[in-house]
């Protein structure tokens, strides 16, 4: 990765890692905020043991709650410290999250997600997608690196709602995983509020996080998303984070349609 601890610090890391094996929570929600907080981790053991609670959990009856969306908890404060932008805020945020499927491998989405303008894939939501990247845009297909990072400014079509602009910090990651093999990470976060044409529509924060297993047939993708929303009707992060679970459907539908035609 583009950051390197100090060698003191990296080795009081290691002394201890040595003692301590990694650890991670067992429960979904805190999972996915788990996975937010310890993105940027220099080692990724942290990060392993998370996704390895995670696709365990992903079974049964789990998997299918996950598959048609749930409510989950505000992440705890420590998951948004050092987060670049705003004074950044966990205060009233709404939670959700849902997986989905994916028929393409992991390596078709990173190159679709990352080399390809949503104002391309998704023209009728994203009028306009800028995104620039400061490292890793031209090796992270490949894994020739496992990191890349950047920015975003987009302007979305609401409908009803009007247009909504957001400024956005974006990451993504590779992790290699015992049992799942390589997984890729993707984080986002709002660095200024988001702002929107019609009923002073204000998303004040928003947070999220990906995680995209490989698996026989595809990806099964993992999407989680905290925000808070208001409007000139009251606070609406509630309401905003459940249409989330039904744009991220048709969001994932959308990106394996344009991947057919054009991958």
């Amino acid at each position: 990765m583009h950051r390197s601890p100090a060698p003191v610090l990296l080795g009081l890391a290691l002394v201890l890692g040595a003692c301590r094996p990694p650890e991670a929570p067992e429960e979904y929600q805190d999972l996915v905020a788990f996975l937010f907080e310890h993105f940027e981790d220099e080692d990724p053991a942290e990060l392993e043991a998370g996704l390895s609670n995670l696709s365990g959990w992903l079974k049964g009856e789990n998997l299918a709650s996950a598959e048609e969306g749930m409510s989950i908890a505000s992440p705890p404060k420590s998951a948004i410290q050092g987060l670049e932008g705003h004074k950044h805020s966990v205060d009233g945020v709404e939670g959700v999250s849902i997986a989905t499927e994916s028929a393409h491998k992991s390596k078709v989405l990173m190159e679709s997600l990352t080399q390809y303008s949503f104002a391309r894939i998704m023209p009728d939501v994203y009028p306009v997608y800028e995104r620039e990247f400061e490292e890793g845009k031209g090796c992270i297909v490949e894994r020739d690196c496992l990191w890349a990072e950047g920015t975003v400014y987009s302007l979305a079509d609401w409908g009803l709602l009007g247009e909504v602009e957001a400024d956005r910090r974006i990451q993504f990651r590779w992790v290699e995983t015992e049992d799942d093999g390589w997984v890729f990470l993707q984080r986002w976060w709002l660095t200024a509020p988001s702002t929107g044409t019609k009923l002073n529509l204000v998303i004040d924060d928003q947070y999220y996080i990906g995680a995209n297993f490989p698996m026989a047939g595809g990806t099964r993708r993992v999407h989680a998303s905290w925000l808070t929303m208001q409007m000139s009707t009251g606070d609406a992060s509630k309401t905003a984070a459940n249409q989330l679970i039904k744009n991220w459907k048709k969001d994932a539908e959308d990106l394996d349609l344009w991947i057919d035609e054009n991958l």
